[in-house]
C-alpha cells in the first residue's frame, strides 16, 4: 500500500497486473466518504478478479465502515482512553503499522501548520 499525501491510497493485490486507487474525502465534521477505482491488465475480468472487486467491496469495506463507525463511537464515551488502531511493535503483521505510519505523518504536517 502507497499512500499520495493525504488522502489518497494505492494498492495493488497479487495474481494478473491490477492497480487500485481509494480517494477518502471529507464530507462534513463527521462524515467521510471513499471511491474506489478499479485498473486490469484487460476490460474481461476472470471469474477470480471479479470476486476480487467484489469481496473488496461487499466485505472487507463492510467489515472497515462497521469498525470505524463502532471505534468513533466509542471515542465519544469516557470509557475510552487508548489508541484508535491495532498496534503491534513486534510487526507480526496482526497489526495496522501502514495506518500508524500515516498517522505519524498527518501529526507531523499539523505540527508544522501550526508554527
Amino acid at each position: 500500500m502507497w499512500w499520495l499525501w493525504p488522502n489518497t491510497c494505492l494498492l495493488r493485490y497479487p495474481g494478473r497486473s491490477n492497480f487500485m486507487v481509494l480517494h477518502i474525502l471529507p464530507d462534513g465534521p463527521e462524515r467521510t466518504r471513499e471511491t474506489w477505482d478499479f485498473y486490469f491488465e484487460t476490460t474481461d475480468l476472470t471469474a477470480a478478479e471479479l470476486d476480487g472487486v467484489r469481496y473488496i467491496d461487499e466485505v472487507l469495506q463492510q467489515q472497515d465502515i462497521g469498525i470505524v463507525e463502532s471505534v468513533q463511537r466509542g471515542m465519544r464515551t469516557p470509557a475510552f482512553d487508548q489508541g484508535r488502531i491495532v498496534y503491534d511493535p513486534a510487526g507480526t503483521g496482526l497489526a495496522e503499522h501502514g495506518v500508524h505510519h500515516f498517522h505519524g505523518l498527518l501529526l507531523e504536517a499539523y505540527r508544522a501548520a501550526a508554527g
